[in-house]
């Protein structure tokens, strides 16, 4: 498969010039070379071939060649995913983008042991990581990272959704049954999955979320770690929308 590399502005035709951060990475990590043909994505929907013209210490042209517009999702999936320990956040977040995730709702819960220190340098850290994770999993579209939730607070953003589930490790009812119920009575365009810390939902935050509205699932068994298990979840949903 083709490299891939992240350029903001992406044409439909012509030659373009690459510097910065990506150019350093294709030049002096994966080693590019003339008449080359590479993958560009702008994390907005479009991909294109090009075919390297040029190569300088710091920068490089290449010729378009072919281009791709994927629409954004028809069901828009976010995840609202409790802080993980500082080790696990950048794992988290690459599963996540991996797995197919729009949206990600960072959530400080009441028993994360995670913490954003310094909010904004934090969410730059998971849009960062999301990037590079984009380009790994070779996707058209950047996941959204959002402001940080915090407590039962964080139910509020409900009411943005058509559906939310929230994952339990054992208290819920059947994913495939809730799917195929909410799916006969609506339409579903945004659909919320929240997942706990490694502590657990509390008491008081669950019954915050159920009384706005979400449903309960259980994930049974195997337990997963807090940073698996919105990976877990994703896919699950996915296969159950008929979206995989």
């Amino acid at each position: 498969m083709l490299p891939v590399f992240i350029v903001d502005e992406l044409p439909d035709k012509g030659e373009l010039f690459v510097s910065g951060d990506e150019a350093h990475h294709a030049i002096n990590v994966t080693r590019i070379k003339v008449n080359e043909i590479i993958a560009l994505t702008d994390g907005k929907g479009r991909k294109v071939s090009v075919e390297v013209t040029s190569i300088t210490k710091k920068s490089f042209s290449a010729k378009v060649l072919t281009v791709q517009d994927f629409p954004a999702s028809k069901i828009w999936l976010t995840v609202m995913q409790a802080l993980t320990k500082g080790d696990r956040a950048r794992e988290t977040i690459e599963l996540l983008t991996e797995a197919g995730v729009d949206e990600i709702i960072p959530w400080s819960a009441n028993r994360s042991i995670g913490q954003f220190k310094d909010e904004q340098d934090s969410l730059d850290k998971w849009r960062s990581w999301a990037r590079e994770s984009t380009k790994q999993s070779r996707r058209a579209w950047f996941p959204k990272i959002s402001t940080l939730q915090s407590g039962v607070s964080a139910s509020e953003v409900l009411m943005d959704f058509d559906l939310t589930l929230l994952f339990h490790e054992s208290d819920g009812g059947k994913l495939s049954d809730l799917l195929a119920k909410a799916q006969s009575e609506k339409n579903l365009n945004k659909v919320l999955l929240i997942i706990g810390p490694e502590g657990g939902i509390s008491d008081e935050e669950a019954a915050a979320f159920l009384e706005r509205g979400a449903l309960s699932v259980a994930m049974g068994l195997p337990i997963f770690r807090s940073a698996h298990a919105g990976a877990a979840a994703l896919a699950a949903v996915q296969t159950g929308l008929g979206i995989w």
